[in-house]
């Protein structure tokens, strides 16, 4: 069997309303007889991701080595191979992995009869290839152009955006005239609004989705390259 990196969730908990993720990343040539060992001591334990090895590489050290520094990068703290993560920062890490190395947890888990994770896959790790809006395409190559295409549309069409103003998360924003209230501003052309671009592929698309029901617009529809 091929040589998998997989990223399994060893404990989890929540504390003020956020989900704290304690995950484990190694590799492995049987993920069969991996899961059950974690299982032993946290029958909790579930996959989260699998990759296979990027042959482009020169070893496949270098390739779980290559993973963990993605994961420093978006951890909140790590013990060796260990890392803890926030859940959305983990979506975050696994999107960008998914960029690199070919994620196959579908086909393994399939393979394997491990029950399913505990929150879904949704968009996560799918480029966007164009949006079909009110009647018209648009060819967008990223999460973030897909918003800012759509809410600048929405302007053009109703000449107000204030009513976006309302969608709002339990402790962000994810529309302001103030750039100075997101972390990561994206400008909508043509209006003095902004929108959030530090945002999993999930969480635009929901967001897409309710300006669509703020506005009164009927989505005419999304595809993927995939």
């Amino acid at each position: 069997m091929n040589k998998i990196i997989y990223a399994i969730k060893v404990t989890d908990s929540a504390y003020s309303k956020l989900k704290i993720i304690d995950v484990k990343i190694g590799q492995t040539t049987d993920i069969n007889s991996i899961l059950p060992q974690y299982r032993r001591s946290n029958p909790s334990a579930d996959i989260l991701d699998l990759w296979e090895i990027n042959p482009s590489l020169n070893s496949s050290y270098e390739c779980e080595k290559g993973v963990h520094k993605v994961a420093e990068k978006y951890a909140y703290d790590q013990k060796k191979k260990k890392f803890i993560f926030l859940q959305e920062s983990y979506q975050e890490f696994g999107e960008n992995v998914n960029l690199l190395l070919k994620n196959v947890t579908d086909k393994n888990k399939r393979e394997s009869k491990v029950k399913k994770r505990d929150f879904k896959i949704g968009y996560r790790g799918k480029k966007p290839e164009l949006i079909k809006f009110c009647g018209k395409e648009y060819k967008i190559n990223t999460r973030r152009g897909i918003l800012c295409r759509i809410t600048e549309e929405i302007y053009k069409d109703k000449k107000d955006f204030a009513p976006a103003l309302k969608i709002k998360g339990r402790k962000r924003i994810y529309f302001s005239k103030n750039s100075g209230e997101l972390i990561d501003p994206q400008e909508i052309k043509g209006t003095s609004y902004f929108c959030e671009g530090n945002l999993n592929a999930n969480h635009i698309v929901k967001n897409c989705s309710k300006s669509f029901k703020y506005f009164w617009i009927r989505f005419a529809g999304f595809r993927d390259n995939l």
